[in-house]
């Protein structure tokens, strides 16, 4: 059965139990795509955390401007939040690698993503970027989040932060929850050890993804940290990590350590 975010004004009519008309994307897909007619059912989710089943109303496709009229038959049972509330910084990197990140992520239940400009980052941020291109780049994460989250089975969307500096990123991290920054670095010490010796907190019974412990995830780009941000880090208590002998890249390393974080707090079980 497809999955559709509802937005706002008809996640709230889908709450009540009234009619509600699709948005104009969402109406394109479904008749012009799914090709999907009146008593035709769907999920809805409302992207924080409910989802009702739902039935196709009226509908205008083909050669008119596309339009869906539904209303929800019942609420879902909601799923638990995660016992993790997991940030993935990621510097960003050149090319789609991003696109990846926040694709894949958002699978595995990454709550939020937090991309920003390292020292030494391949792709720029904000040099001579003009607004509508900052815009343009937003929408285009939120977009891949959300469908991301359709796919899966989530009935929640990942926040997808605006694009900050390395400063800015782990001044914030370090005051919000435990942070690690992954880093090849010698001095960077196993995760499993970290893991092993300070296991991480579980949450059990939360009622909201907020209210779980908050742990973020540093990632630095293709060109490694430079040594500013290693010793900005260390003062600050965040802790340096390594994924063992191997140099992965920089999408790579992500998810891969937010695969291990999420298992290791429950969330994967």
């Amino acid at each position: 059965m497809p999955r559709i975010l509802l937005r706002y004004e008809a996640a709230e009519a889908a709450a009540a139990s009234d009619e509600f008309e699709l948005d104009y994307e969402t109406a394109k897909k479904m008749t012009r795509v799914l090709r999907m007619n009146p008593g035709e059912t769907f999920i809805g989710f409302d992207g924080r955390g409910r989802e009702w089943d739902c039935a196709i109303v009226s509908t205008q496709g083909e050669g008119k401007r596309p339009y869906v009229r539904a209303i929800a038959l019942n609420e879902r049972e909601s799923v638990a939040p995660l016992p993790l509330y997991l940030c993935v910084a990621q510097a960003l990197p050149k090319g789609e690698k991003i696109d990846f990140v926040l694709q894949k992520g958002t699978e595995l239940g990454v709550a939020e993503f937090w991309p920003f400009e390292a020292g030494r980052s391949v792709a720029r941020l904000f040099i001579e970027e003009d607004g509508e291109r900052a815009i343009a780049r937003a929408r285009r994460w939120r977009k891949i989040v959300e469908a991301a989250s359709a796919q899966c089975g989530r009935a929640d969307v990942p926040e997808v932060r605006a694009a900050g500096d390395f400063a800015t990123v782990a001044s914030e991290a370090v005051s919000a929850g435990r942070c690690f920054m992954l880093d090849e670095s010698s001095d960077a010490r196993p995760l499993r050890q970290i893991l092993q010796e300070e296991p991480l907190e579980r949450a059990e019974g939360i009622e909201f993804a907020s209210d779980a412990p908050h742990v973020i995830l540093l990632i630095g780009p293709e060109g490694g940290w430079t040594d500013e941000e290693r010793d900005w880090a260390q003062r600050y208590g965040v802790e340096s990590v390594s994924l063992g002998s191997r140099i992965l890249r920089t999408e790579t390393a992500a998810l891969v350590a937010a695969s291990i974080l999420l298992w290791e707090s429950g969330g994967l079980s």
